[in-house]
């Protein structure tokens, strides 16, 4: 199990992007979901770039975290439009794809690099 990490940034006024690495597990997890929180502040019709650089499958107490977090992650959630999924593990790419469909008026995509997925987010925000 390599070490985790769970970065987040702001890239624009209504942009994040969040790189994720290793098996998160709870406390991965609580500042990683606390520093999305604080960086999304003030956002509105935002895009969320998020960087699979080698995660794992999560550990139940991570998982546990985001259950508790629940209310707050929806939250978060309708504040953005659309999330670019920049990831080669296809079960991820599978549950983007099926949250995507679940989750009305927000879109996720996946791509092989970063430069495609960031290229797709602001064809996004000068059509929206």
């Amino acid at each position: 199990m390599s070490e985790a990490h769970f970065t987040v940034d702001r890239i624009g006024p209504n942009s994040l992007r969040v790189a994720l690495s290793g098996a998160l597990d709870a406390t991965t997890m609580e500042v990683g979901l606390q520093a999305m929180s604080t960086e999304m502040d003030g956002m509105a019709h935002g895009d969320l770039l998020m960087v699979d650089q080698g995660a794992e499958w999560p550990s139940l107490g991570a998982i546990g975290v985001e259950l508790r977090h629940w209310p707050q992650m929806m939250a978060m959630l309708h504040q953005l439009d659309r999330c670019a999924l920049v990831t080669h593990n296809q079960l991820f790419r599978a549950g983007a794809a099926f949250e995507s469909a679940l989750i009305p008026g927000y879109e996720i995509r996946s791509f092989d690099n970063e430069a495609s997925a960031k290229e797709w987010l602001e064809e996004a925000r000068q059509t929206a």
